[in-house]
Parts: structure tokens; C-alpha cells; sequence
């Protein structure tokens, strides 16, 4: 608890508050993120955003779920209500759901389990494995009716991002293709 007090105390110090006292009147982001839990994986500092700027949903393997109301709800928030330009996906190197999925059986937790039992089996490459899982986020991302009646529109655009831990590069999947972000 300690730590966490000291970093409200920094937070208090260092906080704009002439920008939070706006942000109590109203949030208005520009992109919604499906990340990761992953305590490495900070979606704000990786995108340069501020407070208020990006509407981030986080769960183990940045899973986006179309049976989960947590999930289905944080779009149909963000999308519907806040209208958000951009909705992604960011997957991670070293993305222990993705190392966990091909290894089920040696889980202990049954909620780790039952979260990722649903899908794919990852083998070979872990990049590659991380890449392919991003992309199975990004089509059930697509699939929900309201990001893709938002789309249609041009109200919505969706996207991809790989965040490499190590060298702190970023690809972006476009057009079946991935290229580093420059």
C-alpha cells in the first residue's frame, strides 16, 4: 500500500489540474484500446496520449471476447456512446496468454483456464503466434454489429498494433500486412 500512496502523492504534484477539473466535466477520447493486463504494457505511454484521450479496456491476453459483456459493453460504450474515431487491438511480445494458451494443461487457476480455453492453440514462432492472436482480436473487434455499422459509415476506424517489449518497436497490421511503425 505504501508504494501506491507515495505514487498518489507524485501524481498530486505533478498533476494538471486545470486538465482534470475539464475531465470532470466529460471525457471525449479519440481511440479505444483492447490491451493487455500485462503490468509491462502501459497503452498511454506507448501512444503518447494524456488523460482522457484514449478509452482502454485491459484483460488477460487483450481478448476481445464477443461473449463477454465486459468486453462487448466497453465497445458498445466507446464506440456508441463516447464515438470514438479508432478502436485497436494491442498485442505484446512475451505475451503470457498467448505462452499460457499452448500449455493449458500446466495452468493451475480455473479461471485462467476457462478465459482462455476459447482459443486458438498458439505453436511455433511466439512473435508470429502473438501476431496471428491479435488478428483473431481484430476480426471478432469487426464482427460486433455496432463497429461495423460505425465503419460503414466511416464513423470507425479499426486497427492493429504489435508492441515489441525488448527493442520498444511498434508494427501496425494493415491491409494483410504488418509494418513498423516510423
Amino acid at each position: 500500500m505504501h508504494k501506491l500512496i507515495e505514487g498518489y502523492h507524485h501524481f498530486i504534484e505533478e498533476a494538471d489540474r486545470n486538465r482534470y477539473r475539464d475531465l470532470a466535466r466529460g471525457q471525449a477520447p479519440h481511440s479505444l484500446v483492447i490491451g493487455c493486463s500485462d503490468s509491462r504494457i502501459i497503452p498511454e505511454a506507448i501512444f503518447g496520449a494524456g488523460p482522457g484521450e484514449l478509452f482502454v479496456l485491459r484483460n488477460v491476453g487483450n481478448l476481445c471476447r464477443v461473449d463477454d459483456p465486459a468486453v462487448t459493453s466497453a465497445v458498445a460504450y466507446a464506440v456508441g456512446h463516447l464515438k470514438v474515431r479508432n478502436a485497436v487491438i494491442l498485442a505484446h511480445g512475451d505475451c503470457g496468454a498467448v505462452k499460457a494458451r499452448s500449455h493449458l494443461e500446466a495452468i493451475d487457476e480455473e479461471p485462467i483456464r476457462t478465459w482462455l480455453c476459447e482459443e486458438g492453440r498458439c505453436d511455433g514462432c511466439l512473435e508470429e503466434a502473438i501476431k496471428a492472436w491479435g488478428r483473431c482480436q481484430l476480426e471478432r473487434l469487426e464482427s460486433l454489429p455496432l463497429v461495423e455499422e460505425a465503419r460503414s459509415r466511416g464513423d470507425l476506424t479499426t486497427g492493429l498494433f504489435y508492441f515489441d517489449l525488448e527493442t520498444l518497436r511498434l508494427d501496425r497490421y494493415d491491409d494483410g500486412l504488418w509494418q513498423e511503425v516510423r
